[in-house]
């Protein structure tokens, strides 16, 4: 009696253990849509956009001017950043614009370029309530009023409901040739929207606004890796 019931149960464990296995299969693929699927990514910062509109120049600018090959590096081309301007109006700009410029120079000198500060003073100025400046907008001021460069950053911006769209060109200032392109989105947050001033008040985002994931991997994990 006994060798029977051990014989029965050696036939149905294998039985068993395979409906186990499918159920667990089972859930295990009801269950990792959810898991994949997750909350979405939070919105890129100044930071990360400009890191990938420097990225993506970059990529594209290099083998078209030969970067990388022996005695042509990065080091050897004298860029100058321009502001970003509004895109329906190429004279008026915004602190949003301004930042984005600071931004953009800093992650092209992290990558090598010599980027030129452009807004050099030829003195250094002195006030006792605000402290000392060597950084200025007045032309009469400027320490040379004509600069020579290798490379042109110009972009403009369009103010959307929801964000701020960027387009970045990278010129070659000795013939005008467009080296590289590229265009990132900045979500419009309430800190956007104080920046851009008069063009930034209405439409504006939520506080605490995302980015819907397919945009944030294709836009921003390249950069990000």
């Amino acid at each position: 009696m006994h060798r029977v019931h051990t014989q029965r149960l050696r036939a149905v464990t294998p039985a068993c253990a395979a409906c186990f296995a499918a159920i667990l299969l089972a859930i295990l693929l009801a269950s990792a849509p959810a898991i994949a699927k997750g909350p979405p990514p939070p919105p890129p910062r100044y930071p990360e956009v400009a890191m990938a509109l420097a990225d993506d120049l970059d990529r594209q600018a290099a083998p078209r001017l030969g970067i990388g090959f022996p005695d042509n590096s990065r080091g050897l081309y004298w860029v100058v950043v321009t502001v970003p301007a509004q895109a329906d109006d190429l004279e008026a700009s915004s602190g949003l614009g301004r930042l984005m410029a600071q931004e953009l120079s800093c992650a092209l000198v992290a990558r090598g370029y010599n980027v030129q500060e452009i807004r050099k003073a030829s003195e250094i100025a002195f006030d006792r309530t605000q402290g000392e400046f060597i950084l200025t907008r007045d032309t009469r001021a400027l320490a040379r009023r004509h600069v020579t460069a290798t490379l042109v950053v110009a972009a403009t911006y369009t103010v959307l409901p929801g964000e701020v769209r960027f387009n970045v060109e990278l010129m070659d200032a000795r013939n005008n040739n467009i080296v590289a392109m590229t265009s990132r989105s900045l979500a419009k947050t309430q800190e956007v929207a104080a920046l851009l001033g008069r063009s930034g008040l209405s439409a504006v985002g939520p506080t605490v606004s995302t980015v819907d994931a397919a945009s944030f991997q294709r836009e921003m994990l390249p950069s990000l890796r």
